[in-house]
């Protein structure tokens, strides 16, 4: 192998090699920068949430990433399921007042036939 070719095999290996250590910080910038917005979306959620509870906070402060990640999870499915009961709870006032306006009918049937009974046992006592 002629110094020339030697020369370009070493340039390229170390370009690769510094390429690799550039990606590879990156890498762990970006998981850093992931991280602390991970967490801030936490105390956020306990300012707001939670009144700025400081015990919430320090607990958030002490989670680590992963238990960061999964609160964040468990937040969203919560927004959700908020979200979903909203459209229930309209089905349910619906619901409510059909089976209170079936009730007040039956209710003023029931007085209607109890006013009939006592006329019939008065008419009754008195004949």
């Amino acid at each position: 192998m002629n110094r020339s070719t030697r020369n370009l095999l070493i340039g390229l290996g170390a370009t690769v090699a510094i390429g690799a250590v550039i990606l590879s910080a990156s890498d762990k910038s970006m998981a850093k920068i992931e991280s602390y917005i991970n967490r801030q979306k936490a105390k956020n959620f306990v300012k707001d949430k939670l009144k700025g509870n400081e015990k919430a906070l320090d607990v958030v402060e002490r989670l680590s990433d992963e238990e960061v990640i999964n609160l964040l999870k468990v937040v969203d499915k919560v927004s959700d399921l908020k979200g979903q009961v909203g459209t229930y709870t309209s089905h349910l006032k619906d619901a409510t007042n059909e089976f209170k306006d079936m009730f007040i009918d039956k209710k003023e049937k029931a007085a209607g036939k109890a006013e009939h009974f006592v006329d019939e046992v008065k008419d009754k006592v008195k004949g």
